[in-house]
C-alpha cells in the first residue's frame, strides 16, 4: 500500500511543480512572484522614509531582535525570493556586475573584522547595500518588474516632496522632533533648528533628502514623460522641495548635471511657448525685487572701534563692555557674555508686531548663543529679558549667519541703559561683526542669503581637510578602520573619498580608483547609446555617488538604498552587456 501511494504523491509534487504552484501551500509562481513584486517597492520605501524606522511606534523589540518597518519588509521580500526561485527550481545567475558588488561587500566585511568594536555597524551598512542589490537584482524577470519599481520610486519622491512642502509650511516635523538619540550615556531629543528652517521629509537630514530628490527627477521625467501635466506637477514640487533644503551641493549639482538636461529635453516646448515663458518668469523676478526693495530694517556694522549705526546703536552698559579683536576675526567680542542695542524710536518703540534679528559672527568657542529682549511677556523670567531659543557654536572657526524671530518684542527700552535686546554668549568668545533687525519674518532675499550663509563653505570645509587625512594616511598605511576617523569616532569626515582613504589608507586609494574607472567604463557606453533607459538610470547613479563623494551620503541608510536599487535594474536592463540586457527595455516600457 505505501509503496502505490509514494509514486501518487510524487507525481502530484511534480504536477504541482510544472504547473507552477509550490506544494504544500498552495500558491502559483506568479502569485508569488507579484508578491515579491509588492514586498520590494515597500522595502525601498521603508528604507527611503528612513524616520519611520527611528521613532518609537515603527521600533518593536522581540528580546534582542529589532524589528522596523524596512527590516520586516526586506525579511518577507527575501523568503518569498527565496520561495519563488525553489518553486521553480531555478538556481540564480550572476553576471561580472554582481560579482564587483560581492566583491566589495566582501573587502568591507574583512575590513570591519579587523576593528571588531564597530564590526556590527559595518554588517549592517554592508548587510542592508548587497542585501538590496541582490533582492532586486535576482528577482527581477520581465519589463514589468522594472516599470512597477520605477513607478515606486517615483512615487516615494513624489511622496517626500509633498511631506517636505508641509513640513515647511507647519515649520515642523513631527516625526524628526521625536527621535532619541542616546548622547554621552543620556536620552537627548533630536530637533530641527527654529532659526533657518531646512526641511527633512521623511528621510531625516537636509542633504540626504536632496540626493534622494536629485535622484528622483531623472525618473520622474522618464516614467511621467507621456503625462505631461503630471510631469509638470511633479517636477514642480520635487524643485520646489530641494530648493527647502537649502543644501547647497545638492543646488550646484542640480544646476551642473540636471539643469542642462531639462533644457535640452524641453527645448522644442520651450521655443514654441517663449511668448509665454518670458513674461512668466519676470513676474517672480518682480515679486523678488519688490519685497527685497520694500524691507524695512535697521543694522549696525561693528568692524572695530569704529561702529557704523543705522537705526541701531550699541549701548555699552556696567555688563556689556566690549574689546575691539582684528587677526583672525575683525568685530568686537563682550568682555562679559552681553553685548547691548538699541533700536530707533521711529523703527520700533512700544509696538506690537513681530521683527527678526541676523547677526553675522564668527564661531569660536563651543557655547551657545541667544537674545535677551524686551518683550510684551511679563511673565516671571521675561518681560525685559525674554530669552529666544539658543543656537549651539561648532568652535568651526568660520563666519556664519543666525537668525533669531521674536513674535512679541516690546522695544520699550527697559533693559540696561535703556537697551532694546541683547546678544548672548555664553563663553564670550565670539566675535559680532553686523546686527540687522527687519519687521516681521525675514523676505524671501533675505532668507535665502542668510541660510547661505549661515554655514559654513562646504568647498572650503573640505578642503582644509586635505592635509589631515594625508597625515593620517601616513601615520596608518592600511587605514584606522571602517567607522573609526580619527577625532570623531565614527565616519563624520564629509567626504567620501577622503574617508575611504583614511578608513582603507592605500587600498582605500585603489578602492576609490576602481570604482572611478567603473564610472568611466559605463559611461562611455552610455554616450554611445544616450538614448537607452538605462542611460537614465546611469544618470541618477552620477547624481547620487557625485552628492556622496561631496556630502559622503553613501553611508547613509536611504541615500544606501536608493543607489543599491538603482544599481541593481541598471544594471539589469543596461542594453550593452555581452549577450544583451538580461531584460530588454525601452524608454516606452518605463512609461506611465
Amino acid at each position: 500500500m505505501v509503496d502505490k501511494v509514494q509514486p501518487q504523491e510524487s507525481a502530484d509534487r511534480s504536477g504541482a511543480i510544472a504547473a507552477g504552484r509550490l506544494p504544500g501551500i498552495g500558491l502559483s509562481t506568479e502569485s508569488l512572484h507579484q508578491a515579491w513584486r509588492a514586498g520590494v517597492v515597500l522595502t525601498v520605501a521603508a528604507g527611503l522614509f528612513h524616520l519611520i524606522n527611528l521613532v518609537g511606534p515603527g521600533r518593536l523589540y522581540l528580546g534582542p531582535l529589532l524589528v522596523t518597518p524596512f527590516r520586516f519588509f526586506f525579511a518577507v521580500s527575501w523568503v518569498l525570493l527565496l520561495a519563488g526561485l525553489a518553486a521553480r527550481r531555478e538556481w540564480p545567475r550572476f553576471d561580472r556586475a554582481d560579482l564587483i558588488i560581492a566583491g566589495g561587500a566582501a573587502i568591507f566585511l574583512f575590513r570591519g573584522l579587523l576593528y571588531f568594536q564597530t564590526f556590527d555597524i559595518v554588517f549592517d551598512w554592508v548587510f542592508t547595500g548587497a542585501g538590496i542589490y541582490f533582492l532586486v537584482r535576482l528577482g527581477l524577470r520581465s519589463r514589468v518588474d522594472v516599470k512597477v519599481l520605477l513607478i515606486g520610486l517615483v512615487a516615494v519622491g513624489a511622496a517626500q516632496a509633498l511631506f517636505g512642502l508641509g513640513e515647511y509650511l507647519a515649520k515642523s516635523n513631527p516625526l524628526f522632533n521625536s527621535i532619541q538619540v542616546v548622547v554621552v550615556g543620556a536620552a537627548q531629543q533630536i530637533q530641527a533648528s527654529s532659526q533657518f528652517y531646512r526641511i527633512r521629509a521623511l528621510v531625516g537630514h537636509p542633504g540626504f533628502l536632496g540626493a534622494a530628490l536629485l535622484g528622483g527627477m531623472p525618473l520622474t521625467m522618464l516614467v511621467l514623460w507621456r503625462r505631461r501635466l503630471l510631469l509638470a506637477a511633479a517636477m514642480l514640487a520635487l524643485a520646489a522641495a530641494l530648493f527647502l533644503t537649502f543644501s547647497r551641493g545638492s543646488w550646484l549639482l542640480g544646476a551642473l548635471v540636471l539643469m542642462p538636461v531639462l533644457v535640452f529635453r524641453a527645448r522644442y516646448w520651450a521655443k514654441r511657448n517663449l511668448k509665454w515663458l518670458a513674461p512668466a518668469a519676470l513676474v517672480p523676478l518682480a515679486l523678488v525685487a519688490f519685497s527685497y526693495w520694500d524691507q524695512e530694517e535697521v543694522s549696525i556694522n561693528m568692524p572695530g572701534y569704529v561702529l557704523q549705526e543705522s537705526g541701531l546703536r550699541w549701548v555699552g552698559g556696567i555688563d556689556g563692555p566690549v574689546v575691539a579683536v582684528s587677526g583672525e576675526s575683525t568685530g568686537v567680542q563682550p568682555l562679559n557674555k552681553y553685548i547691548y542695542f538699541h533700536v530707533d524710536k521711529t523703527f520700533f518703540y512700544n509696538n506690537k508686531g513681530s521683527v527678526t534679528i541676523v547677526i553675522h559672527y564668527f564661531d569660536k568657542g563651543r557655547g551657545a548663543i541667544h537674545v535677551d529682549y524686551d518683550s510684551w511677556d511679563d511673565s516671571p523670567g521675561n518681560g525685559p529679558y525674554h530669552p529666544t531659543p539658543i543656537i549651539n557654536k561648532t568652535n568651526s572657526h568660520q563666519w556664519t549667519t543666525a537668525a533669531f524671530y521674536l513674535k512679541d518684542p516690546r522695544f520699550a527700552g527697559r533693559e540696561n541703559e535703556g537697551a532694546d535686546f541683547r546678544v548672548v554668549d555664553d563663553d564670550s568668545q565670539f566675535t559680532l561683526d553686523n546686527v540687522v533687525v527687519q519687521k516681521g519674518k525675514l523676505a524671501l532675499p533675505s532668507l535665502v542669503v542668510n541660510q547661505w550663509l549661515s554655514r559654513s563653505a562646504s568647498i572650503s570645509t573640505r578642503a582644509n581637510l586635505f592635509p589631515f587625512a594625508w597625515n593620517v594616511l601616513k601615520n596608518n598605511p592600511l587605514g584606522v578602520g571602517i567607522f573609526n576617523t580619527p577625532g570623531t569616532g565614527h565616519h563624520a569626515v564629509d567626504s567620501l573619498p577622503l574617508t575611504w582613504l583614511m578608513e582603507f589608507g592605500w587600498p582605500g586609494l585603489l578602492l576609490i580608483l576602481g570604482l572611478a574607472f567603473l564610472f568611466i567604463h559605463e559611461g562611455v557606453k552610455v554616450w554611445r547609446e544616450p538614448h537607452a533607459a538605462a542611460a537614465v538610470l546611469f544618470m541618477v547613479l552620477g547624481v547620487v555617488i557625485l552628492h556622496g563623494a561631496f556630502l559622503m551620503i553613501l553611508y547613509d541608510k536611504p541615500s544606501l538604498v536608493l543607489m543599491a536599487v538603482i544599481t541593481a535594474v541598471y544594471v539589469t536592463i543596461r542594453p550593452w552587456r555581452r549577450g544583451g540586457a538580461i531584460v530588454s527595455v525601452t524608454n516606452r516600457d518605463c512609461m506611465l
